[in-house]
């Protein structure tokens, strides 16, 4: 890493100038070579994918390139993109945690003066330190953490702490302290940490004797809390949680997720549980890749975060009604996006905090034998179903649904055989009440957002310019790509060629793809084209060059005939338009790319 004095780097809204900074004073290797063993491989180096179990070396990391890809994921970028799968963080996260690395400070354009969402953070923080000071004042809470098991060592790593409170202490304690650190009433009503007063009364402290438990946001920064009340025989909500805030977004934040990144790649499986007592004593137990929700169900936000680390999750939820019906819900959002989702069936009246203290085994048997959710669910059914009759049709409707989601053509045909045996039914039976649900489904949606046809055909026009504009794209990406890696001599007659048929600087071109694109595409097209002999290069290279320009040429006389549409429409002529489409059908007309062309 870059050692010595730190720089400066100011910024507003854009980062190229950080980024450049960064990359010049840290390079891809030394970022990786935290994660991964890496050993010399030509001019690349490689090791063990950081992001699958394999025996087999397929992840290279290119140093002159400052790239990698992972040939057994798919995956692959640069040091930010790399950061992020690793770290479980958006680009400003992998920004941040890289110029700490590299001894850059970024700072805002006026350095003199802080953002209100610095205020912000600091303010929780601070509060932060005043609980978990309070905490070794306060016995009663110590006590109490100790009687649910909690060790020292988990508490230190959680921050765990009490928020002073009645009876013992007054209303107003957290709001003292931090006025004393020059925190305002504003600053402090804005982080949820106080609530106003009624009848003109002063604001008051919204945790009040409980036992305080940061919520932290991916990058580890504290964004708001969740307090479990002391008294026992208080009439307050046991739990109560940070209202929402500019920092805290209930349905984007896991609790856990900063402490559970590494273990759900290490497991290759999140453990989804429903309150912070469940998270910290799993964890403490050693199932470091536990997280939860923050008092909403499941979402696709936080789904999305769980699958950048594993496609796989295990829901260890109360057995109660509330429990399945909550695995319900996650259940749905992860089967549609692929997800491999099983249940954990827990003993009644317990969950895992309670079965950790108690030893642990419980937790680990429930894990080691829980079921897809497919099969959790026809257990549950059948368990409680009077006849079989009723368990048919319970099945159909509260079963069917989620193996219609399921995207994979073959894991959803496994289901279809699983509950056709499971309520003793054909397979035949079970597909075609599978499809008659999927065809209502659809139906459903197109009455909802049925267009006229002339909408209708423009919509499918412009799928079809999409995906047209796609595989442009990426025959683009390939020959700038290409440039890199192929002789010079070679690489300035296909980069000449790109110009004249784009229209485009190839320095600019190249530099709006993307670092997963450009990293996949790097490595591939080098282990191929050290293998072809001089004349297929060019050959293959004339090829791309030809279907590009008539790709290219083809989406221009497309546009040309849709403006002379546009303009007859409105009883008019469009003479520039015509000249358009001529210069078009020159065009495709001329295109000549063959291996003669790189002999000029």
């Amino acid at each position: 890493m870059c050692a010595g004095r730190k720089i400066l780097v100011y910024y507003w809204h854009d980062m190229s100038d950080a980024v450049n900074q960064i990359k010049e004073r840290i390079s891809i290797v030394d970022v990786v070579s935290q994660y991964v063993d890496l050993h010399p491989a030509g001019k690349s180096l490689k090791g063990k994918s950081p992001f699958t179990s394999e025996k087999t070396p397929s992840f290279y990391v290119s140093p002159d390139r400052g790239m990698y890809y992972c040939f057994s994921s798919s995956q692959g970028g640069d040091i930010f993109t790399f950061v992020q799968h690793m770290e479980g963080l958006d680009f400003k996260g992998s920004l941040k945690l890289l110029a700490e690395r590299a001894g850059i400070e970024l700072v805002p354009e006026d350095p003199k003066k802080k953002t209100e969402r610095d205020r912000q953070y600091d303010a929780l923080e601070s509060a932060t330190v005043f609980y978990t000071d309070w905490l070794t004042k306060e016995q009663s809470a110590f006590s109490y953490l100790e009687s649910r098991g909690v060790s020292n060592q988990t508490i230190a790593k959680w921050r765990i702490g009490y928020a002073p409170g009645p009876p013992t202490h007054g209303w107003r304690e957290t709001r003292q302290q931090l006025s004393t650190q020059s925190f305002t009433d504003d600053e402090m009503l804005r982080t949820g940490l106080i609530k106003g007063g009624d009848n003109g009364k002063e604001p008051y402290d919204v945790f009040r004797d409980r036992v305080m438990f940061p919520i932290f946001d991916p990058s580890g920064r504290v964004v708001g809390f969740s307090g479990r009340i002391l008294a026992k025989d208080s009439e307050a909500p046991k739990y109560v949680n940070s209202p929402e805030t500019d920092l805290f977004n209930k349905s984007e934040i896991l609790f856990g997720y900063d402490k559970a990144k590494q273990g759900i790649r290490k497991f290759d499986f999140s453990l989804i549980v429903e309150g912070q007592f469940d998270v910290i004593m799993s964890h403490q137990a050693g199932y470091t890749n536990t997280v939860a929700v923050s008092g909403t169900a499941l979402t696709e936000h936080q789904v999305g975060l769980l699958q950048r680390l594993s496609n796989k999750a295990v829901l260890a939820l109360d057995a109660d009604r509330a429990g399945v019906n909550a695995a319900k819900r996650g259940a749905a959002i992860m089967l549609a996006r692929g997800m491999d989702v099983k249940v954990a069936r827990l003993p009644e009246g317990s969950d895992p905090a309670d079965m950790v203290a108690a030893g642990g085994d419980q937790l680990k048997q429930a894990i080691k034998t829980s079921k897809h959710v497919i099969e959790f669910l026809l257990d549950i059914l059948e368990k409680s179903s009077t006849d079989k009759r009723a368990y048919k049709l319970k099945a159909q409707t509260e079963v069917l649904p989620f193996v219609v989601r399921i995207p994979n053509q073959i894991d959803q045909e496994h289901f279809v055989g699983v509950v056709a045996e499971r309520i003793e039914s054909s397979k035949e039976a079970v597909r075609a009440e599978i499809e008659r649900m999927r065809d209502r489904e659809q139906s459903t949606q197109s009455a909802r957002t049925a267009p006229v046809d002339k909408e209708r055909s423009a919509s499918r026009n412009i799928v079809e310019e999409r995906s047209h504009t796609t595989q442009r794209d990426a025959l683009a990406a390939h020959i700038l790509l290409a440039s890199e890696i192929i002789a010079p001599v070679i690489a300035t007659k296909i980069l000449e060629a790109f110009e004249s048929i784009s229209g485009q600087q190839p320095a600019t071109a190249k530099a709006a793809i993307a670092p997963e694109v450009a990293s996949e595409l790097m490595f591939t097209l080098e282990e191929q084209y050290q293998k072809l002999p001089q004349t297929q290069l060019k050959a293959d290279l004339a090829h791309l060059l030809v279907t590009y320009a008539t790709l290219t040429y083809k989406d221009e006389l497309r546009e040309a005939h849709q403006a002379l549409r546009e303009a007859a429409s409105q009883s008019g002529s469009d003479n520039s338009a015509l000249q358009r489409i001529a210069t078009a059908q020159k065009k495709l007309g001329d295109i000549d790319y063959t291996l003669e062309y790189f002999e000029e």
